[in-house]
C-alpha cells in the first residue's frame, strides 16, 4: 500500500514536470520565434497522452518495482538488527 502511494506521488510529480517543460518550451518558442506557438488544447492533448501512459506504466511495471523496493526494503531492514 504504501509503495503504491509514493508511486502516484511520483507520477504526480512526473506529470508536473512534464507540464513545467511544456510551457516553458512554449514561452521559449514564442520569444525565439515571434509566433503563437501551439494553442492550449495541444497541450491539453500531450499532458493527457504523458498521463495515460505514466499510468499504463506504473500499472504494467508496478508489481515488479513494489518486488525491488520491498526487497531493498528487507535489506535495509537487515543492516539495522
Amino acid at each position: 500500500m504504501w509503495l503504491r502511494t509514493e508511486m502516484v506521488k511520483i507520477e504526480k510529480r512526473l506529470l508536473m514536470l512534464a507540464v513545467g517543460f511544456m510551457v516553458w518550451q512554449h514561452s521559449l518558442r514564442r520569444q525565439l520565434a515571434g509566433q503563437a506557438g501551439q494553442s492550449m488544447v495541444e497541450y491539453a492533448i500531450v499532458v493527457a497522452l504523458i498521463a495515460i501512459i505514466a499510468m499504463v506504466g506504473v500499472q504494467a511495471f508496478g508489481h515488479g518495482v513494489q518486488q525491488v523496493f520491498q526487497h531493498l526494503l528487507s535489506k535495509i531492514q537487515s543492516i539495522g538488527s
